[in-house]
């Protein structure tokens, strides 16, 4: 049974919180549940509305990955303290305004009607109920494993939930006929590419030492052996006319001897955690912004994985977009290129909307946390650009990149 986000949120706060909630807002007595339940199921059909759209669902799975710093252990006292409850709002009025966009009015007024509440207690509310949500989402993304398909799936098990819950109304303002019609939007599955093929398996690892070549040597002197056995047999006549073979004996020493010259390879040196330098994204380009010449050519790819044909990174991508947003946000001097770039396999056409799609899923990622649409552009190559040979499955791999350029940078 799918999880259900309304219920363990109400868990979530208790009747304590759900009490010091009531007072904190001035909500009628035992009205606090219903209209917490309410404002939730509000939310979890923002989510669900958003979802329409690859780039809505990204946004998501970005939103939901960063909520789980929030605490939200102890919702009395957050309720209870101003302070603590201003901060909340203002997290959750950031996702309100993410989810609803232009739509936010609305919504809070339906809402607050629904509920016969007077005031903004509506819009307080779901300021509330938006980060409790969005943090249950994000424990459930991190400890499942969740990715693009794994979240849609996740909102879509909400339909049941949420369908006799939301707000007379809601729906109306969300520009959708009835509730089927909302999750039907929710993308389950990434957008095909004409030609699809199997994801690729990652690269053999490569073995070393030792092992590498005494199966051969093995091999060699086991052949070496049987040829002296046959070629120190003599035919010696016993005097009766008779041919008797007489095999002298052969004595192999312990030692093995060395081996032709082309059997031996020189051993490498074994490769192990502490000797592979990964090359870090954020320092990378830090030191880039930091270095009085800049080549504007210069290139740095993500650690980025998309699913195979799709233009939505997975969860584990994601912490190397939020280092990109962090380093934007501390440097507003700064404009960027997001550039995609695919393989050389299948039709061009294809792997150019493909790297577009990709690069603008990115971009669109920026964006809504806050970064100027105009510092960013976003751009396919497809197989156009590539950095590695198309004819080995490990080239093709290094090809198939998200990669940003910094177009220009103002030190402020």
């Amino acid at each position: 049974m799918a999880d259900n986000l309304l219920e363990m949120a109400v868990r979530h706060l208790g009747s304590t919180g759900l009490s010091a909630l009531g007072n904190a807002l001035g909500l009628p007595d035992g009205k606090s549940e219903s209209a917490f339940t309410a404002s939730a199921a509000s939310v979890l059909a923002g989510m669900l509305n958003k979802a329409g759209s690859e780039s809505g669902l990204g946004t998501l799975l970005n939103m939901a990955t960063k909520s789980t710093s929030m605490d939200l252990s102890s919702p009395v006292d957050i309720f209870t303290t101003p302070d603590k409850m201003t901060s909340l709002q203002d997290l959750g009025g950031n996702i309100v305004d993410s989810l609803f966009g232009n739509k936010r009015d609305g919504v809070v007024n339906v809402l607050t009607s629904a509920l016969g509440l007077s005031g903004n207690k509506g819009g307080s509310l779901l300021r509330i109920a938006a980060p409790v949500i969005m943090s249950l989402v994000g424990k459930l993304v991190k400890s499942k494993g969740l990715n693009m398909e794994g979240l849609a799936a996740l909102l879509l098990g909400q339909k049941a939930h949420v369908k006799d819950k939301i707000p007379a109304g809601l729906l109306k303002e969300l520009g959708v006929a009835n509730f089927d019609e909302l999750a039907e939007r929710t993308v389950v599955e990434t957008t095909p590419r004409h030609t699809a093929r199997a994801a690729t398996p990652p690269p053999p690892v490569k073995k070393s030492g030792w092992g590498k070549w005494l199966w051969p040597l093995l091999i060699a002197l086991g052949v070496l052996w049987a040829l002296n056995m046959c070629a120190k047999k003599e035919r010696v006549d016993d005097g009766t006319g008779a041919v008797v073979t007489e095999q002298e004996e052969v004595i192999v020493e312990e030692t093995p001897a060395t081996p032709p010259t082309e059997t031996i390879t020189t051993p490498e040196p074994e490769v192990t955690e502490e000797t592979v330098i990964v090359e870090d994204f954020g320092q990378q380009l830090r030191d880039y912004l930091a270095s009085a010449s800049r080549d504007p050519n210069r290139e740095f790819p993500l650690q980025i994985e998309f699913p195979t044909d799709g233009s939505m990174p997975n969860v584990e991508s994601l912490p190397d977009v939020q280092t990109l947003i962090t380093i934007m946000q501390e440097n507003p001097g700064l404009s960027i290129a997001i550039e995609g770039h695919t393989d050389s396999d299948g039709d061009a056409v294809a792997n150019q909307k493909l790297s577009e799609s990709r690069a603008q899923a990115v971009m669109k990622m920026l964006v809504d946390a806050g970064i100027e649409g105009s510092r960013v552009t976003a751009v396919g190559v497809g197989s156009a650009n590539p950095i590695a040979d198309n004819s080995t499955e490990e080239g093709k791999q290094k090809n198939r990149r998200i990669a940003v350029k910094v177009t220009s940078y103002e030190q402020q």
